[in-house]
């Protein structure tokens, strides 16, 4: 029992003065310093060091072989024209359905769920929203909806990120065009199975 005993302090404190080692090896040669000699050190540990630089190593290897592929991956991609589901490429601007008439539709579309924006049902192609004028508040604006019997732009438009309410259309709403948009006498490319409510 004493030998078992002598023999477990004993590899304790080879192993803590190698530890210890190793950490002012690695303290030195962040340091810039000479690495102390090591040739009393175990050859265990050693070899330990040595497979956790291989296994670092290893570890760029993939990563630097898995970032080529991603890069060659997209650049295939975007060689690639994506279609749409008329057929053609999405940037081709010779797509009938953009040169359609907007339509106008006298009271408006019905929405599908609560909190839909409603879509515009008249041509705004002569509209300019821009920092300094928004043509929609000329008629849909509190002050101005009556006169035009247009609808009123709703509450939620007054309220900032914070929920706070302001005087005027708060700026994250300011922009119309973002969530409200003006539909095409187009035929719908896939089937609407929302019911309106």
């Amino acid at each position: 029992m004493t030998t078992a005993v002598g023999w477990m302090s004993a590899a304790k404190s080879t192993h803590s003065r190698w530890t210890a080692l190793r950490l002012s090896t690695l303290r030195d040669g962040i340091r810039g310093t000479a690495a102390p000699d090591t040739a009393g050190a175990p050859q265990h540990g050693r070899a330990q060091d040595q497979r956790r630089e291989g296994g670092a190593m290893n570890r760029s290897i993939t990563a630097a072989l898995l970032g080529a592929v991603a890069l060659a991956a997209s650049t295939l991609c975007a060689a690639e024209e994506v279609s749409s589901l008329r057929g053609h490429a999405v940037t081709d601007d010779s797509d009938a359905v953009l040169n359609k008439q907007t339509l106008s539709v006298p009271g408006g579309f019905d929405v599908a769920w609560e909190e839909q924006p409603p879509m515009i049902p008249h041509p705004i192609d002569n509209y300019s929203i821009d920092l300094r004028q928004n043509g929609c508040l000329k008629c849909h604006s509190p002050a101005t909806f009556e006169a035009n019997n247009a609808p009123v732009i709703a509450d939620s438009h007054f309220f900032d990120r914070d929920g706070k309410r302001t005087e005027k259309v708060a700026p994250r709403r300011y922009f119309c065009t973002q969530c409200h948009a003006p539909q095409a006498g187009a035929m719908p490319l896939v089937e609407n199975i929302l019911p309106s409510r």
